[in-house]
């Protein structure tokens, strides 16, 4: 099946339904997924009759492996892509011409639009993306083997960490791991979060070792053009006495039992997870059983300690269409590609979360991540 075929029809059908005649596509992403052209600096110009790439010599042989048969324009050293994209504009003299708000300045759309005076420009929003909100068949597959390679190097990173690792020792290690494991590059910078520094969501790596606390949040995605995001959190396989450095971490909250909790909320939230539902209501379903939970040691509600979204969608990019969050008005539908990332977050003692990837499926939702959640993955 020609699925970048298919995704044009998709959006110029969008586009006619609207009353335009084309789109100005800057996104980057956006311009991969309509084009599967994986550079960058370059535009595509989508109407009925014409698709073009417009792009510079840097890429010109790339655009031939990865888009043959696709019409390009290939802009001279001392010329600039929104300067060639509006002679390009010009000479196909479409109105009304749609572009991407959230993707081209205002200083760039009125360079175009200067330019390109026999075309009329109209800001658009969400057009691509509402479309890249449904994977395809190809786009699960290239998710699935993402999260393959994710868990490929996660097995290497816990065979080979060492309690004098660092935090930014282990980042490091597992950026390389997803390397080693066939990933282009890490979906994002990883975390690597020791004892009590697991209560930030998204932790900078420091110099504290790992064995300076009883627990490692660990958060991780390999990109091969798509990505994949999972979390873990398990107990340093390295322990050390109680110090007054980590006294409180290693001696405070019952780890296991706030790790339950966690896995039950997760666990509440794909009880719902089903195409129709508002996502809201699948994140109040994992803020209701953490509220519920009662964890050993543990007074108050633990969803006061739950301090972001339940999850986001999946893709060319890291965070896409849907969000998973309560004030969210998105409603889940088949093909979705979601995560739910339930977490709690107590400062001076660390966090808890537990990340899986899900496809929404049209008898329920289908998880991809195949990673046990079991505390004592190590040691």
């Amino acid at each position: 099946m020609n699925y970048l075929y298919l995704r044009r029809t998709n959006v110029l059908s969008k586009l006619k339904a609207e009353g335009l005649d084309g789109l100005l596509v800057t996104g980057e992403s956006n311009v991969e997924y309509l084009t599967g052209f994986a550079g960058g600096d370059s535009y595509f110009v989508l109407t009925a009759k014409h698709a073009i790439l417009v792009s510079d010599s840097r890429y010109e042989e790339q655009i031939k492996e990865e888009c043959p048969g696709l019409e390009a324009v290939i802009r001279p050293h001392n010329r600039t892509t929104p300067e060639v994209t509006a002679e390009v504009l010009n000479k196909l003299a479409v109105k009304p011409m749609g572009f991407e708000a959230a993707h081209l300045t205002v200083e760039l759309r009125d360079l175009i639009g200067e330019k390109a005076n026999k075309t009329e420009l109209v800001a658009t929003s969400g057009k691509v993306e509402a479309f890249r909100s449904i994977k395809d068949a190809s786009e699960v597959a290239a998710i699935r083997k993402a999260i393959e390679v994710a868990e490929r190097a996660f097995g290497m990173f816990t065979a080979m960490i060492r309690d004098t690792d660092t935090e930014k020792d282990m980042v490091d290690a597992m950026e390389a791991y997803l390397r080693r494991a066939g990933a282009k590059r890490a979906s994002f910078p990883p975390i690597c979060a020791v004892g009590d520094r697991g209560a930030l969501p998204h932790a900078p790596p420091t110099s504290r070792q790992l064995g300076e606390g009883s627990k490692v949040l660990v958060d991780w995605g390999a990109d091969i053009g798509y990505k994949c995001d999972i979390t873990r959190v398990f107990r340093s396989p390295f322990p050390t006495p109680p110090t007054r450095k980590n006294k409180q971490e290693r001696v405070g909250l019952h780890f296991e039992s706030i790790y339950e909790a966690v896995r039950v909320s997760q666990e509440a939230a794909v009880g719902v997870l089903r195409a129709g539902t508002a996502v809201k209501d699948v994140d109040a379903a994992a803020r209701k059983a953490l509220a519920k939970a009662k964890p050993k040691d543990f007074e108050g509600d633990l969803a006061e300690f739950f301090t972001h979204g339940l999850g986001h969608g999946l893709g060319l990019d890291n965070h896409e269409h849907p969000r998973i969050r309560q004030n969210s008005d998105d409603v889940l539908e088949v093909g979705m590609v979601v995560t739910l990332e339930p977490g709690v977050y107590i400062p001076g003692w660390g966090g808890v979360r537990l990340e899986d990837d899900f496809l929404i499926g049209k008898d329920g939702p289908i998880r991809l991540t195949t990673l046990p959640h079991d505390p004592s993955v190590i040691g």
